[in-house]
């Protein structure tokens, strides 16, 4: 990562971002730069002061929906590895027209610079309702806006100091469910891994990881485990890797990130020969709640599918949108077919807590 440290980390620093950090990008681009092109970008006012850092990849978008199979080239402004706005950051006060004005600028450039992997589509994503960037500061110069699954969100209450508090919170129906899923699994064992542990299981988190990954519709790739190595040596704590154990064999594992306030549920492997049997998904779900809790977080972003099992430990559904362009403006309009893959799916919600308790 060839970037002023000094420069990047004065803009970055007016409001942290994990996934803008100089460990995270170092991590992930040591991890991946096999698989996709990284660039980065610092913008300089007259004054040559920074006032924004961006985020750009080139990876292989892939959807397999059959009968239809679509790949292409895609030009990445954000992190295809977790949701959120986490592509771009700018000093505060600036006109959020100009911003997206200039990462036009900045994908034009990356485009004349790309001659060995030519990119047909640019994609800016994740985008909050509560976004300070509105979908008009996009459409002026021509990005389409489109629906991507929503994030269930668990906001975590004040009141929670133990995992019991937050069980006691829930309706009957719901405690005891969550009861039978730690019943079914009590012969697993968890265990947050060192980075020399993730080092040792590698292979069978590989195998595990990519279980999971062939059961998607679309991807951007698949993460290489040399990354959750990097980050565990270099965000420390911020990044933890929860293992589940049975006996000595690994069946199945969760990551999260840190970020501020906010925890991310990360990336999830599962051996299915066993997952029903030990409910082996629902634990590392709940053991999502227990990081949460223990670590004083405000925010729990369980990510996006199993809506229905998310709503069920109490997650919200947030909207998320991005934006993308076509290289060739006459193109455009080949843009829905390939990003039907990634629009909302049908959902159910639960309600599972008591109807006195407000969050």
């Amino acid at each position: 990562m060839e970037v002023n440290k000094l420069e990047w980390e004065t803009v970055w620093k007016t409001n942290y971002n994990l996934y803008l950090s100089i460990d995270y990008l170092k991590g992930l681009e040591l991890a991946m730069h096999k698989e996709m092109q990284f660039y980065y970008s610092i913008s300089y006012n007259e004054n040559k002061e920074p006032f924004l850092i961006s985020v750009f990849q080139v990876v292989k978008f892939t959807s397999n929906n059959n009968p239809t199979l679509i790949s292409a080239n895609i030009l990445v402004c954000g992190n295809v590895f977790c949701s959120g706005e986490n592509g771009f950051l700018a000093i505060e006060g600036l006109d959020q027209s100009l911003v997206i004005k200039e990462l036009r600028k900045i994908t034009q450039l990356i485009k004349e610079q790309n001659e060995e992997n030519k990119f047909s589509i640019v994609l800016l994503k994740d985008f909050y309702p509560h976004s300070i960037y509105k979908e008009s500061d996009f459409t002026s110069v021509k990005y389409s806006s489109f629906l991507a699954d929503v994030n269930m969100v668990l906001p975590i209450h004040k009141d929670w100091k133990t995992f019991e508090d937050y069980l006691f919170s829930m309706k009957t129906k719901y405690r005891t469910r969550i009861h039978s899923i730690f019943s079914k699994s009590n012969l697993l064992n968890l265990k947050k891994l060192t980075k020399e542990e993730i080092i040792e299981h590698k292979y069978t988190i590989s195998k595990l990881l990519l279980n999971v990954a062939q059961k998607a519709n679309y991807s951007y790739g698949v993460i290489n485990v040399k990354a959750f190595v990097n980050f565990k040596q270099l965000l420390n704590e911020n990044f933890i890797l929860t293992a589940l154990f049975l006996e000595e064999k690994l069946v199945g594992f969760s990551t999260a990130f840190i970020n501020g306030n906010v925890m991310d549920a990360n990336y999830v492997g599962l051996d299915y020969n066993h997952n029903l049997e030990l409910n082996i998904y629902q634990r590392l779900l709940c053991n999502y709640v227990e990081l949460a809790i223990e670590n004083k977080i405000e925010m729990l972003q369980f990510g996006r599918t199993s809506e229905l099992i998310k709503s069920a430990l109490g997650a919200k559904p947030i909207n998320m949108k991005l934006y993308a362009k076509h290289n060739n403006s006459f193109s455009n309009f080949l843009l829905k077919p390939m990003f039907h893959f990634i629009t909302p799916s049908e959902y159910e919600l639960r309600k599972p807590f008591k109807a006195n308790f407000k969050y």
